[in-house]
Formats: structure tokens, sequence, C-alpha cells
């Protein structure tokens, strides 16, 4: 049997935090945000809980997503962070951004 790390065991390997792994996730599988087409997420298993638990392979692959991330794709999280993360503030900031561009 191969070793299952969970969600924070993994985001401790990965030097994240494990809201960040799952914020990763709700974004990757939220389709209506753009995704890179190089930016790809492995699978996962759950347990009866609902805690997600992940391979070693996986977690090699979550590392290349989080380098990419902070590299080639940069800023791809961006509205999707905005919403979700920072709230009414965030969504009034996009909103301003918008209307800006619109001008």
């Amino acid at each position: 049997m191969e070793n299952l790390f969970s969600t924070s065991r993994t985001a401790q390997i990965l030097d994240v935090s494990d809201r960040t792994l799952i914020r990763w996730y709700k974004w990757y599988e939220n389709d209506a945000y753009e995704k890179p087409v190089g930016l790809k997420l492995p699978e996962y298993t759950t347990d009866n809980r609902g805690t997600r638990f992940f391979t070693m392979e996986s977690i090699q692959q979550l590392k290349d997503f989080k380098d990419k991330l902070q590299n080639e794709y940069r800023g791809c999280m961006a509205e999707f962070n905005a919403y979700w993360q920072w709230g009414q503030r965030g969504t009034q900031i996009l909103e301003r951004k918008k209307n800006k561009e619109e001008k």
C-alpha cells in the first residue's frame, strides 16, 4: 500500500497553508474561471469524512503547480482570490478596475 498524506501534511511538505491548498482546488474545480492549458492539479482520494489524501507522486505534481503558479502563470488566480478571499473589498476593487478599463 502506498503512503497517503492528508491535506495538512501535504501543505506542510509544500510549505503552504492547508487553506491555500484547498483554495487551489476550489479554483481549479470551478468552471467559471479559465485555467491555463499547462497548469494541472493532481487527483486526490478522500475518506468517509471528506479528508483529502495525496500520494508522494501527487505532492510532486502539486510542487510543480505551485512553482508554475508563482512564475509563468502568476496572477491567473487573481480574480478568484479577489472574490473568494478578499470578499466585498475584492469585489469592489475588481469592479473599479473593470470600469476603468471600459473608459
